[in-house]
């Protein structure tokens, strides 16, 4: 979602549009004291005139303030109506996607249940049934879950809990952790990490669960046997991560890291809900990073990530 970048928009644009009206309104007046200088001698030569024309300029000053403040206030009642409206067709995707991503297992363990039941499952085939029944639990609890940490993380209240960290150390972690299912998955994994500490200060928490999202949709959403990239390196002040694969393309850029977005336009059942890649570009805007997917060299795609590093 876009929540908090299109509050950002409305913002500037409420910035904006005053910046206009003041000029527009500063211009206007100018030309009035232009014009009261130019009479000034009229107003000088007779009380008859001196009267009203004060009464009339002061006038006008008020009508256009008093218009300016019309204009502004049409034009941002407009923009946050706009906005308004942005964030309830988001949140009603949201709502359906979430309810599209839970039918499919509820129904599933609905039927499972009802058959047990009723006694059609044989004897020898219910250890199985059983499993199938925690497998599509397990898939319901992680979306809630990763539905509650998403939504955690869109508030002003979340406060992240920053440390010194050494960004190095901690992506070795995150490939240590994975590295069972990506041995599995046959994945020749390049890792081009530096020895030396670079270090950020960071949520230890939500940023190894940024990069483990990153990881994990290496060997979730590509084929077996291919290749992946985890490569640290320094731009600057900034530290760049970089973990790459050459599995299947992405179509779509950067929508990528909306919700209940995947690799595929066409969510499969157990591939993934879509909020991974979401929750980790808002745990990396909490940090005040930034996460793009680009081309590299040798590999189909790429997630770079840059953190500030800290000396």
């Amino acid at each position: 979602m876009k929540n908090k970048s299109g509050m950002a928009r409305l913002r500037r644009k409420v910035i904006i549009w005053f910046i206009v009206i003041t000029l527009i309104n500063g211009i206007i007046d100018s030309i009035l004291d232009f014009v009261s200088d130019k009479m000034s001698f009229l107003v000088e030569a007779s009380e008859k005139i001196a009267i009203p024309a004060v009464f009339g300029f002061l006038f006008l000053r008020i009508a256009l303030f008093l218009l300016s403040a019309f204009i502004f206030y049409i034009l941002i009642r407009k923009e946050i109506r706009k906005e308004s409206e942005r964030q309830i067709r988001e949140n009603n995707l949201l709502y359906a996607s979430v309810a599209h991503d839970l039918k499919t297992p509820i129904t599933s363990i609905s039927g499972f249940a009802k058959a047990l039941s009723d006694g059609k499952i044989p004897e020898g085939e219910k250890a199985e049934i059983y499993g199938i029944i925690s497998s599509k639990s397990d898939n319901m609890n992680g979306l809630v879950d990763e539905l509650f940490e998403y939504s955690q993380l869109g508030t002003e209240e979340y406060q992240l809990k920053l440390e010194r960290l050494d960004i190095c150390a901690l992506l070795r972690e995150v490939v240590a952790d994975s590295y069972g299912s990506l041995e599995e998955h046959s994945i020749d994994v390049d890792i081009d990490i530096p020895e030396s500490a670079i270090c950020v200060d960071a949520d230890r928490r939500d940023l190894k669960r940024a990069f483990t999202n990153l990881v994990v949709n290496t060997y979730k959403h590509n084929p077996d046997g291919i290749k992946m990239l985890v490569r640290v390196a320094m731009d600057g002040d900034h530290c760049v991560i970089t973990i790459a694969d050459t599995g299947a393309e992405i179509p779509g850029g950067d929508d990528v890291f909306e919700p209940f977005v995947t690799e595929n336009s066409s969510r499969t059942p157990g591939r993934g809900t879509g909020l991974g890649l979401a929750i980790t570009k808002r745990v990396i805007d909490r940090h005040g990073g930034s996460i793009a997917l680009c081309t590299i060299d040798g590999y189909t795609k790429g997630f770079v990530v840059k953190l500030k590093s800290v000396s």
